[in-house]
C-alpha cells in the first residue's frame, strides 16, 4: 500500500461493512485482510480508510499522523457538488434511511446512518461570492462570542454526550485549526502554485497532552479572533486571490491535495460553523 490510511473506523462486521460502503455508498475496497481483521476502502473523496474490527487493539498504530478513529455515532462529512444527482443514486442503491437536512446558512445535507451506527453527511457547501465569503470569514469571531454567550466557567465543561468534546475542549480545538490555516493562506497569497507541507498532528494526542480538558479558554479566544481579523486584513489588501492554488502535504511523499485559496476560507467557515453547531446543541440538551 503506498500510503497509510489517517482515518479508521472500528466496525462490528468487516463484511458487512464492506457490502454497505462499496455497493451503497460507492466507495472502493482498496484491500481485504480477513485474518488481520482489516480492511481498506477509499471513500468518495479518494481518501484511503482503514476499517477495523472491534479486537483490534489499536487501529492507531497502523494509521499515519495526523491520526484520528472515529468512533460509533460519529458524524463523517463529505463534500459533493450536486444534491439531487448523490440523492438519486442513493435511493437508486436501494437505501431507504435518508434524512435531508437543511441549516439557517442554507447548507443542505444527505445523512446516511451504516450497520455501525456512523452517520455520513454528504454536503453541498453554500455557494458564496468571494465578497460574502470574506463576510462570512471576517464574522466568525463573533459567531463565536454568540455562540458562548452567558455560559459559566462550569458550563464550558458540558458535552452532547458521554465522550465527545465538551465546549471547552471545542474552543481549544479551533484555535488549533485557526492557527494551523494561516501560513498555508499566507503560501497561497505569496507562493500560488507551491507545495505546502504542514506538519501532521495526532489530534487526540494534542487534546490530551494540551490540557483541552481543564484549560481557561480565553487565550484560545484571542488567538482565534487575531488570527481572523489577521487573515481578514490579507484577504482585503491581496485580492483577486480566490483561485489562486498550492499542493498541500503532510509529507513529502505525499501525493497531497490541490487547494485554492477559496477553498480553504471555505473548509475554515464551515469547519468552524459545523463545531458551533455542536455548541449550540450541547446548549439545548443541557437548557443553557
Amino acid at each position: 500500500m503506498p500510503n497509510k490510511a489517517r482515518v479508521a473506523l472500528t466496525v462490528l462486521d468487516l463484511e458487512t461493512s464492506i457490502a454497505f460502503y462499496t455497493t451503497l455508498l460507492n466507495f472502493k475496497l482498496v484491500e481485504f485482510q480477513p485474518d488481520a481483521g482489516i480492511a481498506y476502502i477509499r471513500d468518495s473523496d479518494d481518501d484511503l480508510v482503514l476499517l477495523a474490527s472491534p479486537h483490534l487493539e489499536d487501529p492507531r498504530s497502523l494509521l499515519d499522523e495526523p491520526r484520528q478513529v472515529f468512533k460509533p455515532g460519529d458524524i463523517l462529512d463529505f463534500f459533493v457538488d450536486t444534491f439531487e444527482t448523490q440523492h438519486a443514486r442513493l435511493v437508486e442503491d436501494g437505501l431507504t434511511d435518508i434524512h435531508v437536512e437543511e441549516n439557517e446558512r442554507g447548507e443542505r445535507k444527505l445523512l446516511v446512518t451504516d450497520p455501525n451506527g456512523y452517520h455520513f453527511a454528504f454536503v453541498i457547501p453554500v455557494k458564496r461570492s468571494p465578497e460574502a465569503m470574506l463576510a462570512a470569514y471576517a464574522g466568525l469571531s463573533d459567531e463565536i462570542a454568540a455562540a458562548l454567550d452567558d455560559l459559566t466557567e462550569a458550563d464550558l465543561d458540558l458535552e452532547r454526550a458521554p465522550n465527545e468534546w465538551s465546549i471547552r475542549q471545542i474552543i481549544h480545538h479551533l484555535a488549533l485549526s485557526t492557527s494551523l490555516s494561516l501560513m498555508s493562506i499566507e503560501t497561497v497569497l505569496v507562493n500560488p502554485g507551491s507545495v505546502f507541507v504542514r506538519p501532521p498532528h495526532d489530534q487526540e494526542k494534542w487534546v490530551e497532552v494540551l490540557d483541552y480538558k481543564h484549560r481557561p479558554i480565553g487565550t484560545s479566544l484571542a488567538l482565534i479572533s487575531a488570527v481572523q481579523a489577521h487573515i481578514t486584513q490579507l484577504l482585503r489588501y491581496v485580492p483577486n486571490s480566490w483561485d489562486h492554488s498550492i499542493v498541500r502535504k503532510f509529507t513529502t511523499e505525499d501525493e497531497g491535495h490541490t487547494a485554492t485559496l477559496s477553498d480553504m476560507i471555505t473548509i475554515q467557515i464551515e469547519h468552524t460553523t459545523a463545531h458551533l453547531d455542536e455548541i449550540r446543541q450541547t446548549r439545548k440538551i443541557h437548557h443553557r
